[in-house]
């Protein structure tokens, strides 16, 4: 999702008749004005159901503390003691940072992050009763930013997401149904679980597998089916996630690390110098404004296809591997078009 907010646009946290927002405010003030509202009434004037109600409630008195008791012979709620909701003084600046940090929320839907971020930003939206406006004038500046689609149907994700978090933590083996894009097949494996990645809008589990006895990256979205075992597991103590994702440019990994270069021409090499690709990276600028890029990296997979995105701005002059790798690439590309 691109999302571009303008200057002289005004960034709203509206507070819709359908959002939770609104609900807790409404039981809030007849709770607080003494009109004992009950479940049933607050359920038929706010137009949603008596659960979601019931989970509004337990949100107010659990999520935000609130001192609510049901009262019998009223046949309402009440508060036992005064009670108000929390208030919050925030920079146009911290605003808009809070306004993003909403959109960017997308990054965990599918996963067990998700409900107690909502709930978090819920909390600090609830300091805001008459809603938030900010006028982005003022700031002198447009705002974009880019949140990548969660891949993967996000109801499947969020139960592999937390079966696998769950014996993360309890260090349990697991028999998983992997799908490989590659060879179009389906086998079952067991894993030693150690470490849940995003990247680029996909969830990874970093394992143990031991029908390939080494530490693999399996897609979440690929896992067709998983069982818990009982068999509790050790991380191999020659295992290092910090050198293991450290040889990654990305996300993939190769079977040795290796040492590449990569000349960018001038245009290109303005724009490649302003950014660290790598912990390993090292420039090299040369006379006419071009520079060499060298990296350490485990994947050169991952390299070529990154190469490539720089068409003829970029050249791998090592190491020859790369270099046919490229070419042939290059070749098929051509004979594509022809």
């Amino acid at each position: 999702m691109l999302m571009v907010i303008k200057k002289e646009a005004k960034i709203t946290f509206s507070l819709s008749h359908r959002s939770r927002l609104y609900r807790v405010l409404v039981i809030h003030n007849q709770v607080k004005s003494g009109k004992y509202p009950n479940t049933p009434k607050l359920a038929s004037s706010l137009e949603v159901s008596t659960r979601t109600i019931q989970r509004d409630l337990e949100f107010l008195r659990d999520m935000l503390c609130a001192p609510m008791e049901y009262s019998r012979l009223k046949n309402g709620y009440y508060y036992t003691s005064p009670f108000e909701m929390p208030h919050l003084n925030l920079t146009e600046g911290e605003q808009v940072a809070l306004f993003i940090g909403q959109k960017l929320l997308l990054q965990c839907a599918g996963t067990p992050l998700e409900e107690p971020i909502r709930n978090a930003f819920t909390k600090i939206c609830l300091c805001f009763p008459q809603g938030v406006s900010v006028d982005m004038d003022s700031l002198g500046q447009i705002i974009s930013f880019n949140v990548q689609p969660l891949r993967g149907d996000e109801q499947n994700l969020a139960s592999t997401y937390h079966l696998l978090a769950q014996a993360i933590e309890d260090k349990r083996s697991l028999n998983i149904h992997y799908y490989t894009v590659s060879r179009n097949e389906l086998t079952i494996r067991k894993v030693d679980p150690y470490h849940l990645r995003y990247f680029q809008g996909a969830w990874y589990l970093i394992a143990y597998c031991h029908f390939r006895q080494e530490v693999r990256i399996f897609a979440l979205d690929r896992i067709r089916q998983l069982e818990t075992l009982e068999e509790i597991f050790q991380v191999k103590t020659d295992f290092s996630l910090e050198e293991y994702l450290g040889n990654s440019l990305g996300i993939e990994r190769g079977e040795k690390v290796e040492e590449v270069k990569i000349l960018f021409d001038p245009e290109q090499a303005r724009w490649i110098r302003e950014r660290k690709w790598h912990e390993s990276q090292e420039i090299e600028y040369q006379p006419d404004g071009s520079l060499i890029l060298g990296l350490k990296v485990s994947s050169l997979g991952e390299i070529k296809r990154w190469v490539l995105s720089f068409g003829a701005h970029a050249k791998v002059l090592f190491p020859a591997s790369l270099q046919e790798e490229i070419m042939q690439e290059i070749k098929n590309m051509a004979q594509a078009y022809k």
